[in-house]
């Protein structure tokens, strides 16, 4: 069952994103490439097929089974490091760094795989805030506004973003932008 995100989350997101952002030296609109924004938090990422001493589970993962694997962050003391399925379409594999981007910046605690019965361990409040974090850092509200304003499709914000056309949609959905833009559209209309 999804939790509700903790109260101030949305707007704690929104303010990454555009601290990122600033770091990076690029505006509050403009797209954001979680490689690099991984290599400026000095997480490294390495691709799934980097990894041919374990040949059974590169190839059950990229060829048989791609969807049960997207990305996970290992954790050595206070280092982190990203694996992700290379196999995924390149705008996936944005999506699901920047999703493991976001555990590292909100420092969720690691947990074992697996728990003690075989059954993997998953904590839906870190998986919430991640879920909505990664987009977020994607598509800052920001973006959404810019998308919505210039009368974008979903086809080429997904292109200039380089996400999917289903996370630009979403962040269009959950900022509001349409909804803000065209209350303003009939407010003007209603002065003329």
């Amino acid at each position: 069952m999804k939790k509700q995100l903790r109260r101030g989350f949305k707007t704690e997101a929104d303010a990454y994103a555009r601290e990122f952002r600033k770091e990076l030296s690029l505006r509050s609109h403009d797209p954001l490439c979680p490689w690099r924004l991984a290599q400026h938090l000095e997480i490294p990422v390495d691709p799934l097929s980097a990894y041919p001493e374990i040949p059974e589970a590169v190839a059950y993962f990229m060829e048989q089974d791609r969807e049960s694997f997207s990305a996970i962050t290992i954790i050595d003391g206070y280092r982190r490091r990203i694996i992700h399925n290379d196999s995924h379409p390149p705008l996936r594999q944005a999506s699901n760094i920047a999703h493991e981007l976001g555990h590292g910046i909100l420092g969720h605690r690691p947990l074992p795989i697996f728990d003690e019965y075989g059954c993997r361990h998953f904590d839906v409040e870190q998986e919430d805030e991640a879920n909505w974090l990664g987009p977020a850092l994607l598509v800052s509200k920001e973006a959404a506004f810019h998308i919505a304003k210039t009368e974008m499709s979903a086809i080429e914000a997904s292109r200039f973003y380089r996400v999917s056309e289903q996370v630009i949609t979403m962040r269009l959905n959950v900022s509001g932008t349409r909804k803000i833009l065209n209350f303003s559209k009939k407010k003007r209309n209603k002065l003329k």
